[in-house]
């Protein structure tokens, strides 16, 4: 089925009509909506379905898109199903002034509400100065390459998941999510650096198939309830965070914030070198 709303997205995939459109634009996807050409969203959009951006599409949100899911769970596994799944392009750049949201809409919010901002084998993807919250994982980035700067996530269970990619993940704020960060390395590459970690269950969950090509520096990963950094049964080679601020500079400190070979002996063990002896500067997006 189509949403009323791509009708008129069609009609404002053409830049020199956008302006024209702005003003018209329908506020409300209330099903299923696959976008298959250039498409530019703006103000307060209200999602009941689940959006895909085809290989042929791209999706534009544009600086103070606000964009909220309404819950509802088809497969009855507890998450929410609202996602925007880019196969495409997108190109999601806020300003500090006016960033993009991606938020649920529900009264008391929680997350899971709804389920992610999904990038699978995109053409592009380009993140800047966006929020994400109340969601399963506020991104997920697969088989593609992307960048996500200045951006927060927070109140995910997942709050950046990754695997197989080629990713630069600097100048965010991850904090009060189950997992901050949660990746599956898989050949995959990513330089993940000047971020704040903070107050998440598990700071960095490395499920599997990491062989330490991420490199994972000049971090702020501190205030985890539980592990800063946490291996996955599967994962038995070692991985080097080096030059990251733990909250301490005692060694035995920060090797008790972590589960890895020293807490079971299948698993590999994460080395930090050099650990860092203050807060690194992140980029001041608000909490």
């Amino acid at each position: 089925m189509k949403s009323r709303f791509s009708l008129v997205a069609l009609v404002c995939a053409a830049p020199l009509l956008l302006g024209s459109c702005l003003g018209v634009r329908p506020q409300l996807i209330d099903e299923d909506l696959t976008i298959d050409s250039a498409v530019v969203w703006a103000g307060e959009i209200l999602v009941r379905g689940v959006v895909t951006v085809k290989k042929s599409g791209s999706l534009t949100l544009l600086p103070g898109t606000r964009i909220r899911f309404e819950r509802f769970d088809r497969d009855g596994d507890g998450i929410g199903d609202g996602e925007i799944m880019v196969e495409g392009e997108l190109t999601a750049v806020g300003t500090e002034a006016a960033p993009i949201v991606l938020t649920s809409a529900e009264p008391n919010p929680q997350p899971a509400d709804w389920k992610y901002l999904y990038l699978d084998f995109a053409r592009k993807g380009e993140v800047a100065h966006l929020l994400s919250e109340y969601a399963y994982s506020g991104i997920q980035i697969h088989f593609c390459a992307a960048r996500v700067v200045d951006s927060v996530f927070r109140y995910n269970v997942d709050g950046v998941r990754f695997s197989t990619v080629k990713l630069e993940l600097s100048g965010n704020r991850i904090y009060e999510n189950t997992h901050g960060l949660r990746y599956e390395e898989r050949r995959g590459t990513a330089q993940i650096h000047h971020n704040d970690i903070r107050d998440n269950e598990i700071g960095i969950f490395v499920v599997t198939r990491a062989e330490d090509r991420t490199v994972i520096e000049q971090n702020n990963i501190v205030g985890s309830r539980r592990y800063a950094v946490k291996m996955g049964l599967n994962q038995h080679a070692d991985i080097s965070l080096p030059r990251n601020w733990w909250g301490t500079t005692d060694p035995a400190l920060v090797a008790a914030s972590i589960f890895d070979r020293r807490s079971d002996r299948a698993l590999g063990q994460v080395h930090t070198p050099e650990p860092l002896g203050a807060e690194v500067a992140v980029h001041p997006e608000g909490r």
